[in-house]
């Protein structure tokens, strides 16, 4: 039986993790409204979305090692306390690019919480991580949801600046309620450099996290360009907030179907499911509307379900709890590297017309999916 005190650690992480993933993509409402108060071209919100996840990409690592150290807790609560005050700092940006210094910084602050709140699941609920990262998965889902659909009139009334503002109130509340739910880790009385480097350079880790960053980056871009782009082609802005909206609501239920989904061979599920959505989104411009609604909701709950198989590989490599920060860390520091150039890259293509967008970046998804064959095929990869 589980303890009361993991039940409320465990809701705690999941608030947490729902107004994580809000603060993450409350801009996605706000793009235009910021590209017209700066008077930049909206091409430039690429840089904006991109210094996130440079900011996440960069310090993933750093994070997972002074966890191996101080503790995942501790660890977690420091990212989510930069979050919090970077956010709410952002809703008084004067110029455009101090917004895209408080979006790095809100970036630098999503590394530090994002592996380790996993550490912590992981020990709360020993032997049940695939499970509960889908959950945790589907409470980062509905947040992203939040952001986008829910924040989609509140932009419209009350502007970007309240959107920001009031995302990062939410955050810092619900830091608070996670400081006192989880009450202590393990700490540890000295850095492993030889175990540190020895899981920066499994190259496991690294051919999985090539592989799947093109799916990544799909998952991350669409919800972010979509509400634009379904406005750019004459759907009403109420229903193109909701059509953005619906992926990571979607992935909710990708998240609830991870556990069951265990059983089956997790790289080559993904491997076929990345085909799926990656040519489903190269399809998006010749798509009608119902069609469009479809590939929304498809492309939710399969990314779900590959992002979270990943992260429970992953861990599922490391036998000592220590340092699946640094395991998971290190699939999100390639993916958030390499992937944070990706929404830059269709941005700036979306010049030529979005139609050139959404090819690139159905088809890349395909491509580097193909790096899986490279993974050593003497070894189990069951997500445990």
């Amino acid at each position: 039986m589980v303890e009361k005190g993991a039940r409320l650690g465990l809701v705690a992480i999941m608030v947490s993790r729902l107004f994580y993933s809000l603060s993450w993509y409350n801009i996605s409402p706000a793009l235009i409204p910021i590209s017209n108060t700066f008077g930049v071209p909206l091409s430039y919100m690429g840089i904006a979305l991109s210094s996130f996840l440079i900011g996440a990409g960069v310090f993933q690592l750093p994070a997972g090692i002074i966890s191996s150290r101080i503790g995942p807790r501790k660890t977690a609560l420091y990212g989510l306390y930069l979050m919090s005050f970077a956010g709410i700092a952002s809703s008084f940006s004067q110029t455009f690019p101090e917004l895209v210094i408080f979006r790095f910084m809100i970036g630098v602050g999503a590394a530090f919480y994002f592996s380790t709140a996993m550490a912590l699941i992981n020990d709360l609920y020993p032997g049940n991580l695939t499970k509960m990262i889908g959950y945790y998965s589907a409470a980062f889902n509905i947040g992203a949801g939040a952001g986008i659909t829910l924040f989609t009139p509140v932009v419209s009334t009350l502007g970007w600046r309240f959107d920001f503002l009031s995302s990062g109130v939410a955050l810092l509340v619900s830091t608070v309620v996670l400081q006192i739910a989880v009450r202590r880790t393990e700490t540890y009385a000295a850095f492993d450099f030889h175990g540190i480097r020895t899981r920066m350079m499994d190259r496991r880790i690294w051919i999985i996290g090539l592989a799947l960053v093109g799916m990544w980056a799909l998952n991350y871009t669409v919800p972010e360009y979509f509400k634009t782009y379904a406005t750019l082609i004459g759907i009403d802005q109420f229903q193109a907030g909701i059509m953005g909206g619906l992926i990571p609501v979607a992935g909710i239920f990708g998240g609830i179907l991870t556990g069951p989904l265990r059983k089956y061979n997790p790289v080559k599920l993904s491997a076929v499911l990345v085909i799926v959505i990656g040519t489903m989104v190269a399809l998006i411009p010749v798509a009608p509307i119902a069609g469009m609604w479809l590939i929304l909701a498809t492309v939710g709950i399969v990314a779900t379900i590959v992002i979270s198989l990943e992260f429970s590989i992953v861990a599922g490599l490391e036998r000592n709890s220590r340092y699946i920060p640094i395991n998971i860390g290190l699939l999100n520091s390639i993916q958030l590297g390499v992937g944070s150039m990706i929404p830059a890259i269709f941005g700036f293509v979306m010049i030529y017309g979005f139609s050139y967008s959404w090819l690139f970046l159905g088809s890349l998804a395909i491509v580097m999916m193909t790096l899986l064959v490279l993974l050593p095929g003497n070894q189990s990869y069951a997500a445990p």
